[in-house]
């Protein structure tokens, strides 16, 4: 899969999936009608014809044209004669296809992303015509619906990207904002589109526009491999000559972004007393990972290669040690992003269970950083624009940071969205020794949860898994009268969990 972001520094995309979510909860919980009557003279009589349609939105991909997406309608026609509704209906099954765009709403800047019906998608089948779509979509109660529907992508990434390029700036830059692209699926990915932001005067959209949205999860932000370069260089500059876990950090440094990892090539010296001093260089790839559940990032520099000078073999596991407890998480704690973009909007506006209520001090090498905790940010603004409270039900967005990539030397941190409620039953959990607990839960469909978000998930209701229940918000815990789910500890112990797990604060 080719990801090249071009001039773009950063962007969000949404799945597709995630909107046909939304449409289909709106029509569960009767924002959407569930029936449209329509009387038309067939013949020389009147008849009335009752629609009841099932929403599905999509994106269409023709032959040799550029995709787009529409509102598919299927379900049920009901033709009776005008007046009679205990007549039995002639039923017809419903064929309607809608062009449904996803346009950018006015804003400074445009940022945020609406739904607008442009007409019908071919012919739909008999007895629905062609005007009686755009009269259905011309009504109150569908035009008010699409009219409230505000999808808020990166109007935080600008925000604060303006503020770590441009810090001295009295006023905020005038940044190139793209409308909403279409992004097909590709191997391993889902359809779905993104909004995409360059500096003043920069081209934002990306080169190569094909889908990166994994599979299972929904939303994910993306910082480009120039940008992260950039950042990176500032943060080599600034730690050169400084002293990290007792060892000094000697010129040249250098950071960067690699395909699949960042890069790290520098040298060290650590004074031992009485002994000469330790010479020491480090250089090889570092994989940053994100904490499931949470807005923590870890790094893992197993991977680097330490040379110590022939006469201090003798000090080799302690340079080794240096860098795995030292250098391994420098990059992440201050040593360069975690530095350079040191903002306090998007380290304040996450929501608290993904950032102030975990252990950071529990596992090695992490560090809260302000990338991820922008993610946190966008999902909180993208979550504001979609929730609905209305008279005849709610609608309540709900999300959790799920993992990090590195495509192309591009950093994306994507998070499951959950629309609709789910019910699920457990495929496995995985134990952590440190922790005496389980940390990790995957459901039957492959989703995985910290074992803290499952339960805080659970507790709202988006998730239901038969057989076990939350306690407390902070762990899931089997019924006791089901007698297969009682067996947890037995089924699963030996599955001891490979991912960084965190302990949630006590209280």
């Amino acid at each position: 899969m080719a990801i090249d972001l071009n001039g773009a520094t950063a962007g969000a995309v949404l799945s597709i999936s995630v909107i046909d979510d939304y449409v289909q909860e709106l029509a569960r919980i009767g924002a959407l009608p569930a029936s449209v009557v329509i009387t038309r003279n067939i013949g020389g009589q009147d008849f009335d014809i009752t629609v009841k349609p099932i929403p599905k939105f999509e994106m269409a991909h023709p032959p040799g044209a550029a995709p787009y997406t529409r509102l598919v309608l299927t379900g049920t026609i009901e033709i009776r004669p005008a007046g009679d509704p205990n007549a039995t209906p002639t039923v017809l099954p419903l064929d309607a296809k809608a062009i449904v765009a996803l346009v950018p709403l006015p804003g400074d800047p445009v940022s945020v992303v609406g739904l607008q019906y442009q007409g019908a998608d071919g012919t739909p089948a008999l007895p629905v015509t062609a005007a009686d779509l755009d009269a259905f979509f011309a009504s109150d109660a569908i035009r008010s619906v699409l009219e409230n529907i505000q999808i808020d992508l990166v109007s935080q990434l600008v925000v604060g990207l303006d503020k770590t390029l441009f810090p001295d700036a009295n006023t905020a830059a005038d940044w190139t904002v793209t409308p909403p692209l279409l992004m097909p699926a590709v191997a391993g990915t889902e359809d779905s589109f993104g909004v995409f932001v360059a500096p003043p005067g920069l081209g934002a959209d990306p080169a190569v526009p094909d889908s990166f949205m994994a599979p299972l999860t929904g939303f994910c932000v993306a910082y480009s491999r120039s940008f992260l370069d950039m950042m990176l260089a500032i943060g080599a500059q600034a730690k050169e000559g400084t002293t990290v876990d007792g060892a000094k950090i000697l010129k040249p440094l250098t950071l960067k972004m690699g395909d699949d990892s960042m890069r790290v090539d520098g040298k060290g010296v650590r004074k031992v007393r009485i002994l000469p001093d330790v010479d020491f260089t480090f250089k090889g790839p570092m994989f940053p990972l994100l904490v499931r559940g949470t807005t923590v990032i870890t790094s893992d520099a197993s991977k680097v290669v330490v040379d110590v000078d022939d006469s201090d073999e003798i000090f080799y596991s302690l340079a080794k040690w240096i860098l795995t407890i030292g250098a391994g998480v420098l990059l992440l704690s201050g040593f360069g992003i975690g530095a350079a973009l040191g903002i306090a909007l998007w380290a304040t506006a996450v929501q608290f269970a993904w950032s102030a209520d975990v252990e950071i001090g529990n596992a090695p090498n992490t560090i809260r950083d302000n990338l991820a905790s922008s993610l946190g940010a966008q999902l909180t603004k993208l979550a504001e624009g979609l929730d609905k409270d209305t008279a005849v039900g709610q609608l309540l967005i709900d999300a959790t940071p799920d993992h990090l990539e590195i495509q192309s030397g591009n950093m994306i941190l994507f998070a499951q969205i959950l629309v609709k409620p789910l019910n699920a039953r457990l495929r496995s959990a995985e134990y952590s020794k440190k922790l005496r607990r389980f940390a990790i839960f995957e459901l039957e469909d492959g989703r995985r949860f910290r074992a803290q978000e499952l339960a805080r998930l659970m507790a709202s209701g988006k998730i239901t898994v038969p057989g076990f229940h939350p306690v407390r918000g902070d762990y899931v815990r089997a019924n006791q009268d089901d007698k297969e789910a009682n067996n947890l500890l037995r089924q699963f112990k030996s599955n001891l969990t490979g991912e960084t797990v965190l302990r949630n604060v006590r209280r």
